[in-house]
């Protein structure tokens, strides 16, 4: 028995994005596509997740995430804005310094056990 696959024409492919939708529901809005896109590449650099397991224990500033880690202040900083704009952490004034805490609720259920 041969088995082939056979490419699908462009109105069955365009058929599976369709029904895709239907199971994937926030494919149809793409504000919640690109804000969950945003979260997932977040999560996806091992120097973000070492700042989440950091900031998981303690909401920190950047000076101690920067010598906590000892890498470099910009590096932290890019990291830190990536961060950010997934909506893994969050930062507020505190004086001169910007402190930087963890959504617990939004991350927790991707890596905690």
């Amino acid at each position: 028995m041969k088995n082939t696959w056979e490419i699908r024409n462009d109105e069955e492919t365009k058929q599976i994005v369709e029904a895709s939708k239907e199971h994937l529901l926030l494919l149809n809005d793409e504000k919640e596509l690109s804000e969950k896109a945003d979260f997932f590449k977040a999560l996806g650099d091992g120097t973000r997740l070492k700042i989440i397991g950091m900031l998981l224990v303690s909401d920190l500033c950047m000076c101690e995430i920067v010598s906590g880690l000892e890498v470099p202040s910009s590096t932290v900083s890019h990291h830190l804005k990536v961060l950010e704009r997934g909506a893994v952490i969050q930062s507020r004034k505190e004086g001169k310094f910007t402190i930087f805490s963890l959504n617990k609720e939004g991350v927790a259920p991707f890596l905690l056990k």
